[in-house]
């Protein structure tokens, strides 16, 4: 009987090994001379586009069969259309993935009936990963005086916005905390927002994704022509100086607290990479898997740093989806608090689109 358990077991374990290797076949098969089309939701030079040009060019190392990857800019709503895209009508089969705002996948939430989203439950798409955890920060030029984010609640800060749907962060400061920025839309790129700020059209930021704006602004930085005067998002990046408070420190109680969760609960997406629902499962996890392969290879981290592209805290698809099942997991009350806050910070804006 000991013989016949040994035998059994002998023979389990080689099917077993079987089993393994004609899956890994398969994959290898899938994905050998095929070309995987990445859509990015921004034009091409923004910082989306950087990040994502990054990836084509390494993931296919490290994906079985090493398939070309080719970035495919597919701008407009803010990327919207790219998800739009990628719900609607991309391949399902693993070959099409999508770049996109780290907002478009907490739109349905924070908007609700007035969401533009073509989905409802973000959970419903596979996500590959994010190359990085995000932090925007709150920045004023020098010539404003400003010290500290305290002189924003008596004096009127005037700050860019890239477009109507955004500007997201001033509206929930100034519900939240009483801050009193002025928002001018519509400065579409963080390069003319930083431009309209060097030029004293605005006197700052509010949201800029630090990952970006420290490339852009590094000189401005160290010279001190401007000043951070908070992190907004959910946790503290540390090369950002430690005197620089946390938007989540700042919070004047636990409902307030609960709101802003939502509201910059995306800053922990970074700048997120997703496929369609209904891609099979095997295809999802050989994507996830080079995926944090990549973020973690020595020439791609190389590479990135030449780039100027922050790599810092990588989270991989299952840890986005955690932090959206969190998300949407919020109580009633939060969220209506969060979508109320967005509105009511709406009556300090200026629109000077058409000047």
């Amino acid at each position: 009987m000991g013989q016949l358990k040994l035998i059994g077991a002998v023979v389990a374990s080689a099917l077993g090994i079987s089993v393994a290797s004609v899956a890994s076949a398969q994959q290898a098969d899938f994905y050998a001379g095929k070309t995987i089309d990445l859509y990015i939701g921004y034009e091409a030079g923004a910082g989306y586009d950087l990040y994502a040009r990054l990836l084509t060019e390494h993931i296919g190392r490290f994906l079985p069969g090493h398939p070309s990857v080719i970035p495919r800019n597919m701008p407009g709503a803010a990327s919207m259309r790219a998800m739009t895209f990628i719900h609607q009508a991309a391949k399902k089969d693993g070959t099409a993935w999508a770049a996109i705002d780290r907002n478009v996948a907490v739109e349905p939430l924070l908007y609700g009936a007035d969401s533009k989203a073509p989905f409802k439950n973000p959970n419903e798409f596979n996500w590959i990963g994010s190359m990085n955890t995000e932090i925007g920060v709150a920045a004023v030029w020098h010539t404003t005086g400003i010290k500290s984010w305290e002189d924003t609640l008596t004096r009127p800060t005037i700050v860019a916005m890239a477009g109507a749907q955004g500007g997201i962060g001033a509206r929930v400061l100034n519900s939240l905390l009483g801050t009193q920025f002025q928002q001018v839309c519509c400065y579409s790129s963080d390069g003319l927002q930083n431009l309209a700020m060097e030029r004293g059209e605005v006197e700052g930021r509010v949201g800029a994704s630090w990952s970006t704006f420290k490339t852009a602004a590094t000189k401005w930085i160290e010279t001190g022509q401007v000043k951070i005067l908070m992190q907004v998002g959910l946790e503290k990046n540390p090369d950002i100086a430690a005197d620089v408070p946390l938007v989540m420190d700042l919070a004047k109680n636990e409902k307030d607290r609960a709101a802003m969760k939502i509201v910059f609960a995306n800053q922990s997406l970074g700048r997120p990479y997703v496929m369609p629902a209904g891609v099979p499962a095997a295809q999802v996890a050989e994507v996830r898997k080079a995926f944090m392969a990549m973020v973690k290879d020595p020439a791609f981290l190389a590479d990135a740093d030449k780039r100027h592209l922050e790599i810092t805290n990588p989270k991989s698809g299952e840890q986005i989806t955690a932090i959206l099942q969190d998300v949407y997991s919020a109580s009633e009350d939060a969220v209506l608090a969060a979508r109320r806050s967005i509105k009511e910070g709406e009556y300090k804006m200026k629109d000077e689109s058409k000047k």
